[in-house]
């Protein structure tokens, strides 16, 4: 019988036991954060009786998740490769969601994009988990079958309950060692104030994590595909501001972002979008109010979406350019351009062009599309107010 049929037997669920029990019990013996991750992924394996599994760190700084341990997978996936964090990836789904994801039918889901790595080891079916530390999704637990599976209950319960397990050693390692490099702060007042803001990052990331659950919901019930077209616009608008909130600075009174690891997270996630196009990016270094930096990052995610969309048609491939300036009598100017079949002037009374004229006003910018030999580029200038 096929391991499908066992899957609600007495005694699979024993073996989850078993392997839930030894895995608890090596936890608890491994100090070594990279060989506790790796050894998840090889008991993950051994419980559902799968031959692909991998372990998903995301990166909030660079807006993806990396691929930290697996089992497996061709040398050069382990360490290297990387998945969006946006819900189109099927582990950004789950990150952004917090809820555990089956997929029976990986390549004809048309609503997630079809990762190449997945693609070339025959990835069918798949069931994912969030790895949660303190409130927060620390990353994916993911096991990958390249043959048809029915992923039942208790396999999701057994990787919940490992990726649960992973979650508290991974807090008490990274808060142990946090405790130690807090020794060394100069003032306990300062100590307290990073462990309060990071309480309130947390809060609304939880907050906007349930505004994207509630969306994806709406769209999964609704057969009108231009809707759900509308609400993925949107959930990639309401992610964008989210990044923001992990840029947060941790130093002085709180709501000051950095506007280039901010914008270099958000062009991390959008590079993720679509095979054959690249985002190249050169950002000026500036701290930025969150009001302030929030709008930039909303424009930067109109623009180059459009460009993935519509400037590369038929497949093509090609380069968006993301750039930003701090010009001389406190004047800032963001590019944004492709090397594309060129697009026009923005369509007047459009969502998108009607966003980004608002966004542009409400810094007090100017917006101007920029003559190229090739493709569409627009500049974005306002002044400098920190």
């Amino acid at each position: 019988m096929s391991a499908e049929g066992h899957l609600g037997s007495p005694d699979r669920f024993q073996r989850y036991q078993h392997i839930l029990a030894d895995f608890s019990r090596m936890v608890a013996d491994s100090s070594d954060i990279p060989a506790l991750l790796q050894l998840t992924a090889v008991q993950a394996a051994r419980g559902i009786g799968i031959n692909h599994t991998k372990v998903l760190q995301h990166r909030p700084a660079l807006g993806d998740l990396l691929v930290v341990a697996g089992l497996g997978w061709r040398p050069g996936v382990v360490g290297y490769t990387t998945f969006g964090a946006d819900p189109g990836s099927v582990p950004g789904q789950t990150l952004q969601t917090r809820q555990p994801l089956i997929i029976y039918d990986y390549v004809s889901e048309s609503d997630l994009r079809i990762s190449p790595v997945m693609r070339e080891h025959g990835i069918v079916s798949l069931l994912n988990v969030p790895i949660a530390i303190g409130g927060a999704v620390w990353g994916v637990l993911e096991v990958d079958s390249d043959t048809p599976r029915h992923f039942g209950q208790n396999d999701t319960i057994f990787l919940v309950t490992m990726a649960n397990i992973l979650g508290l050693s991974l807090h008490s390692r990274i808060a142990l060692q946090r405790s130690m490099q807090e020794a060394f702060d100069a003032a306990g007042a300062l100590a307290t104030q990073k462990m309060l803001l990071r309480e309130l990052e947390h809060r609304f990331k939880n907050d906007f994590q349930l505004i994207q659950s509630l969306l994806m919901a709406q769209g999964r019930n609704n057969v009108d595909e231009g809707l759900r077209r509308n609400l993925r616009q949107v959930m990639d608008r309401v992610a964008a501001i989210g990044m923001a909130y992990d840029q947060l600075s941790p130093a002085g009174s709180g709501g000051i972002v950095e506007l280039a690891d901010y914008l270099r997270a958000l062009c991390g996630s959008l590079n993720q979008r679509k095979e054959g196009i690249q985002i190249e990016v050169d950002f000026a270094a500036l701290r930025l109010p969150h009001e302030r930096a929030v709008p930039l990052g909303l424009i930067v995610n109109e623009l180059v979406t459009n460009a993935l969309k519509h400037a590369y048609p038929d497949g093509a491939g090609g380069v968006i350019k993301v750039t930003f300036e701090i010009i001389p009598g406190r004047e800032g100017a963001l590019f944004v351009s492709d090397d594309g079949v060129g697009m026009g002037p923005p369509r007047e009374g459009s969502l998108g062009t009607n966003l980004v004229t608002s966004l542009v006003r409400q810094i007090g910018g100017q917006l101007e599309q920029m003559k190229q030999e090739r493709g569409t580029g627009f500049c974005v200038r306002f002044p400098l107010v920190t």
